[in-house]
């Protein structure tokens, strides 16, 4: 039986996060979640601006249960930040022959997998922040979240569960599973729009911090075992490792007007374009990596 086409809206959208790598698709989730908690504001009225501002914010709370699809959002870009950034570094050529355990960070595939269920599993449950501290311990020598955030983390997935699978209503059961807070039972997750944002700033800087531990062990024991003049003919590994980390965020000012469609040699010119920005921001990420690590 032939599938029926899926319905779709094209959307025009610019975006500078370079969502292609881990690091910039994360960012790129969270401000899609951030950007839930602000509604339009249209003017009029005998308001000013400050108490119109004021009433924007109370609808957040006001349209459950868009505060706490908020944090779900937040929870699950996370979570799959983690995921795919060790699964694009096992994918790193040659980077096996520095961590010979980092295969480990790779989602394995089941066996026989349902039609409707996921066809692989995590390498360590990201439910269990602790666990995933002693996955990248075993696999690249360090546990890359901070140990005092954990309770805290752990009730944001249970809070994503409970979104996901009970509609925001926590159940009973789930009561004394919570580490960090105290709730109550039969009761809708809709907090504050403050507490929101703190929460995905939490998550944000997590994200961050995770990564920028796991960019400081990588380089650190890779260049390493480099000569002294590396950065003038830098290897493939880590020039993998630099577009992997999405060039440590760095973006490049062009004031030129880029090749538009229909103009001839329009690919030719496309290409060189990106490959002189890449180039650029490598040379930027190279010079950064010698200040930072002292190579």
């Amino acid at each position: 039986m032939p599938r029926e086409a899926f319905p779709n809206v094209p959307i025009g959208e610019f975006t500078i996060t370079r969502p292609f790598t881990a690091p910039g698709l994360f960012a790129y989730r969270h401000m899609q979640a951030e950007r839930l908690l602000h509604f339009p504001d249209f003017g009029g009225g005998d308001m000013n601006e400050e108490q119109r501002k004021d009433a924007l914010a109370r609808m957040v709370n006001v349209h459950r249960p868009l505060a706490a699809l908020v944090l779900f959002l937040g929870v699950v870009g996370l979570e799959d930040f983690i995921r795919d950034l060790g699964a694009r570094l096992v994918d790193v050529s040659g980077i096996e022959r520095h961590f010979p355990k980092i295969a480990e960070l790779r989602p394995v595939l089941k066996k026989s997998p349902l039609g409707y269920a996921r066809q692989d599993k995590d390498p360590a449950p990201l439910s269990d922040w602790a666990e995933v501290n002693a996955l990248y311990q075993r696999a690249i020598g360090i546990a890359p979240l901070a140990v005092a955030d954990l309770p805290k983390l752990h009730d944001l997935v249970l809070i994503r569960h409970t979104v996901a699978h009970h509609a925001a209503l926590i159940r009973p059961i789930d009561v004394p599973r919570f580490q960090h807070w105290d709730v109550q039972a039969n009761t809708l997750i809709n907090p504050p729009i403050d507490f929101v944002r703190e929460m995905l700033m939490l998550l944000y800087q997590t994200g961050r911090c995770f990564e920028t531990a796991i960019a400081d062990r990588l380089f650190g024991v890779i260049l390493s075992s480099q000569p002294s003049n590396w950065h003038e003919a830098p290897s493939e590994l880590v020039l993998a490792l630099i577009e992997t980390f999405n060039w440590f965020g760095k973006l490049i000012t062009d004031d030129s007007v880029p090749p538009m469609p229909g103009i001839p040699n329009y690919q030719e010119d496309l290409h060189a374009r990106n490959a002189a920005i890449r180039a650029q921001l490598t040379k930027l990420c190279i010079e950064e990596i010698r200040r930072k690590y002292a190579v």
